[in-house]
């Protein structure tokens, strides 16, 4: 009798000892991921209350955080003032364009490249170490080509050297997303009449769609914020907003902080709302590139 109870003692500390430990990993699991939303939003906040603020409040101390009343004179400013509807436009014109122009031009590579294996092993290898080249690298050969060939300060120029730039990304994702895709499909849909290429468009584009919109997603954010080829190759009329942040921080103390926030704050929501309309497949995508049929 003696011993039971014992041996009920000390599994009721065992439970309690587990039940503690287990309440202090959590407790540092919440903690930790406390610190890393305020770690990654805080600069974020930060921003959002400075293109609300009056200039008086910029240098205030001790700082202030939320500011008693709001405004939102900086946004008025920013589009009145400084062209911001023109570079906004911009930005959401080239960045669309070279999101598709990647799509059309990375699809039918990726797939002859999954169904057969086009390049061998070496060109998916290339593909890679072209996405490496750091893009300080390509700027000046790219001036001077296009300088040449009277590229510079147009969209297409842009739009055609972010395609370029982009597809092997996409090239390199969209390859992992086809080899997953079940070919004996496809082949059912061939033998019922279907062309190879009616087969991509209507049987396997389809499916693999959640893969498509991680690779717009990403091609959408890249292009968007992309600053040095921007900042080099575009003039007056093709400026973007990543460059209009930084006319209004490099004047020294005659700096525009409330324009400049007011310009990063409407940078940032084009990609939110993309990532917001595509999130249904998202999560779809990327489990698809990670499984193995």
């Amino acid at each position: 009798m003696a011993i039971a109870i014992e041996r009920s003692v000390v599994a009721a500390r065992r439970v309690k000892r587990y039940r503690a430990r287990r309440w202090v990993g959590h407790a540092l699991t919440y903690l930790g991921l406390g610190a890393a939303l305020v770690f990654f939003l805080g600069p974020f906040f930060w921003i959002v209350t400075t293109s609300l603020k009056g200039n008086e409040d910029f240098f205030a101390s001790p700082p202030v955080w939320i500011p008693s009343e709001r405004s939102l004179s900086h946004y008025v400013g920013l589009f009145t003032r400084s062209s911001g509807a023109r570079y906004f436009m911009n930005s959401l014109t080239i960045s669309s364009l070279s999101m598709l122009a990647a799509l059309v031009v990375s699809l039918p590579t990726a797939y002859s490249i999954a169904r057969w294996r086009f390049g061998g092993g070496f060109l998916s290898a290339f593909l890679l170490v072209l996405r490496m080249l750091p893009a300080i690298a390509l700027i000046i050969p790219i001036y001077i080509m296009y300088k040449l060939f009277g590229l510079t300060n147009s969209y297409l120029g842009l739009v055609i050297l972010y395609t370029v730039v982009y597809i092997p990304f996409a090239v390199w994702l969209l390859v992992g997303f086809l080899r997953d895709f079940p070919i004996e499909i496809e082949e059912a849909a061939m033998i019922d009449g279907c062309s190879r290429l009616r087969a991509l468009a209507q049987v396997v584009v389809p499916i693999i769609a959640p893969g498509l919109a991680v690779v717009a997603l990403f091609a959408f954010i890249a292009t968007w914020n992309e600053f040095l080829f921007a900042i080099v190759l575009t003039g007056i009329e093709t400026k973007t907003m990543m460059v209009l942040v930084t006319s209004f921080t490099s004047g020294g103390t005659d700096a525009f902080f409330g324009e400049a926030s007011a310009s990063v704050v409407l940078g940032v929501l084009p990609a939110f709302a993309v990532a917001f309309m595509l999130q249904r497949y998202l999560v779809k995508g990327l489990a698809l590139g990670g499984t193995k049929g």
